[in-house]
């Protein structure tokens, strides 16, 4: 999709009542129609950063369709999944992604012997700082959208988060498939024949580092599995999610 110059160019910020008004329209469109608002509107500004996670397969498929020229975020905090690696070498290959790989300028092995073995479970917030929110920061200096692929229906947390989302730093959140459900999900990638991540089938339902994620158990939601038994409930880039912005989305 190539964006207008005239559009491009256009004042990136947004107001609030821009916002209240473009969340009313977005609400009733389809996941492509929202991802393309987005492009039109931010360009090469529009930051979409991808954990190639359990479900990351759809927005993936929809980002390859609608905004192929512009790249895929990946964070490698060192202490991915094996099958992650395996499935984002599989989905780049299968879907022609351009994949930008950030990672933390401290090696693993360094960061352990530095804060020790335990040191996820003794602070997981410092952890996700170092090797997800700090390497990912000069790239979100320079954008002003931020394409992610929260769902309602993921967890409590994410049970209101509107299409758009501004944020203390400026950013306006976009999530696209915020309205999808995990049934919907599953049926969008056997239409397309996208494969799904493999450690989806042993009940992992939402997939970060090996050390903070666990399966999903019958009855939980979907994040269950992250940081199971603390109280943290996102590694530190949607903190958006517990900020009172302007918009939250319609009810």
């Amino acid at each position: 999709m190539n964006v207008p110059e005239s559009r491009a160019s256009q004042s990136m910020t947004m107001t609030s009542q821009e916002l209240v008004e473009a969340n009313a329209r977005l609400e009733a469109a389809s996941y492509a129609e929202r991802l393309a608002w987005a492009v039109e509107r931010w360009g090469e500004r529009l930051l979409f950063t991808s954990s190639f996670g359990a479900g990351s397969g759809v927005l993936l498929h929809l980002w390859s369709q609608v905004a192929p020229h512009l790249p895929v975020v990946f964070i490698d905090t060192g202490f991915l999944f094996d099958e992650t690696i395996a499935y984002k070498d599989r989905l780049v290959e299968r879907l022609g992604l351009n994949v930008q790989v950030v990672r933390s300028k401290i090696p693993r092995d360094d960061f352990l012997i530095e804060h020790g073995a335990d040191i996820q479970a003794k602070n997981p917030d410092f952890c996700c700082g170092v090797n997800k929110i700090e390497p990912l920061a000069p790239i979100l200096r320079e954008a002003r959208g931020w394409v992610s692929g929260l769902r309602r229906d993921q967890s409590a947390t994410r049970a209101d988060v509107p299409i758009l989302l501004p944020t203390a730093e400026g950013h306006v959140k976009v999530h696209p498939i915020a309205t999808m459900t995990a049934p919907e999900v599953g049926a969008y990638l056997e239409r397309h024949g996208i494969e799904e991540h493999p450690l989806r089938a042993r009940r992992y339902l939402s997939i970060g580092c090996w050390p903070c994620t666990r399966p999903v158990r019958e009855g939980e939601d979907e994040r269950a599995g992250r940081w199971a038994g603390q109280a943290k409930t996102e590694c530190g880039l949607h903190s958006a999610l517990y900020e009172e912005p302007p918009t939250r989305r319609p009810r």
